[in-house]
């Protein structure tokens, strides 16, 4: 009954269309971000799509050499460079070999032996495994760029492309055990007729999900712009003061807050000019960045002030990793135009349990370390002693005691 209401070559057109008007909307987008190779990936994938699905529609019209073997190998290819484009999205190299191997297998398959060339229940084999194994692919590689860059539709796209390749490896053993019988064409079929629809679907919707990936990858990088800094692509104070709120918010009694100096910065810039400090900026950045772990914070305090909050580590651990960041900082050699540049670090301390949680007390006790640290001669790390930790206490405590007696008296 399914294969009356469902027609395939209708199914087909559909397709046709509805990957036609997409490679529009990509191509648009390829011409304008010239230097996107996902998008020139996936504008090529869907156009060769669109061919391949408009002859494969013409099925019982056009020759078979056309209407099946050329439109399979499209198909193929059709899958390759879509794959190909995820790789790309995510700056991935891209594999020729992998691209052609599909292509290659089914052309090979088809012109050079009659056996399979005749049976389309092998064909339905080969073509369901070449087209599990990319949609297989490109649901690995983009979960693998989620902790990169988290895009919310990432999951989706895998979940449908994952999926996909489920549902159409299920074509093997249907064509196995079940063929379709070789007097009878693929329309009079039912479990046929469900996998095309089924492919007409996941065609539609993965094609609609590649276009928001493009669309949150843009918000994603124009949201990234607005929270870093420009010179060294860390978090600007804004950002950098965002998330360390929010981590104190979740765990107020728990971090480490690192305040960064670079010492004599200033007669780094009057020596060597500004083109110096700028680098001298982005190779202090690069090796704090290195050291990074997973839920540490670092950004760009301003001019050559850095912060970095360490959630996870109690104070005398900051201590030693602070003591390795200022010693790394001191062997490094910075090139520029011939001349060698060095560079030393101060460094102040200042724990959350012992500010209260606060991040202005916080930020307070670490500057009044960071100040000391340069007072007793720079290139040296200093912890918020107990007097400042306790003038963030006694401040904490005025203000609870006032918004008491206000709380009181109204």
């Amino acid at each position: 009954m399914l294969e009356v209401l469902i027609s395939i070559p209708t199914l087909m057109v559909c397709t046709f269309l509805s990957t036609f008007v997409v490679a529009i909307f990509l191509t648009q987008h390829w011409l304008t971000e010239r230097g996107s190779a996902a998008a020139g990936y996936w504008c090529i994938a869907m156009w060769v799509g669109s061919a391949a699905s408009l002859l494969l529609g013409l099925r019982g019209i056009a020759t078979p050499e056309l209407a099946i073997g050329l439109g399979n190998a499209l198909a193929a290819l059709g899958y390759a460079l879509t794959w190909a484009g995820f790789r790309a999205f995510d700056h991935q190299r891209v594999s020729l070999f992998a691209i052609l191997a599909g292509v290659v297998a089914w052309t090979v398959s088809y012109r050079f032996s009659v056996t399979f060339a005749a049976d389309m229940n092998l064909r339905i084999m080969l073509m369901s495994a070449v087209v599990s194994i990319y949609s297989l692919a490109m649901a690995r590689d983009l979960l693998r760029g989620r902790r990169r860059e988290a895009l919310p539709s990432r999951w989706l796209v895998a979940v449908l492309l994952a999926t996909h390749a489920v549902i159409y490896a299920l074509r093997i053993p249907f064509a196995f055990f079940t063929p379709v019988p070789d007097q009878l064409t693929p329309s009079v079929s039912p479990w046929f007729a469900i996998f095309a629809l089924e492919i007409f679907l996941h065609t539609l919707i993965v094609s609609m999900g590649i276009l928001v990936l493009i669309k949150e990858r843009s918000e994603f990088v124009f949201r990234h712009a607005a929270r870093s800094d420009a010179l060294t692509g860390v978090f600007n104070r804004g950002a950098l003061i965002d998330e360390v709120a929010c981590l104190l918010r979740r765990r107020p009694q728990q971090g480490v807050l690192m305040l960064f100096d670079l010492d004599h910065f200033k007669s780094i810039n009057d020596t060597h000019g500004h083109l110096a400090g700028d680098k001298v900026l982005q190779r202090f950045t690069s090796a704090v960045s290195a050291r990074l772990g997973d839920e540490m914070v670092f950004g760009r305090f301003g001019g050559e002030e850095f912060a970095l909050f360490t959630p996870e580590l109690d104070l005398d651990e900051a201590q030693a990793f602070a003591d390795s960041l200022r010693q790394d900082v001191a062997s490094l050699a910075i090139g520029h135009y011939g001349t060698i540049i060095s560079a030393t670090v101060s460094v102040g301390l200042a724990s959350a349990a012992l500010s209260g949680g606060d991040l202005d007390r916080l930020l307070a006790a670490a500057d009044s370390a960071l100040y000391r640290a340069k007072e007793e001669g720079r290139n040296r790390v200093a912890i918020a002693g107990t007097a400042e930790s306790l003038m963030q206490v006694a401040g904490r405590m005025r203000e609870l005691t006032a918004s008491g007696a206000i709380a009181a008296a109204s």
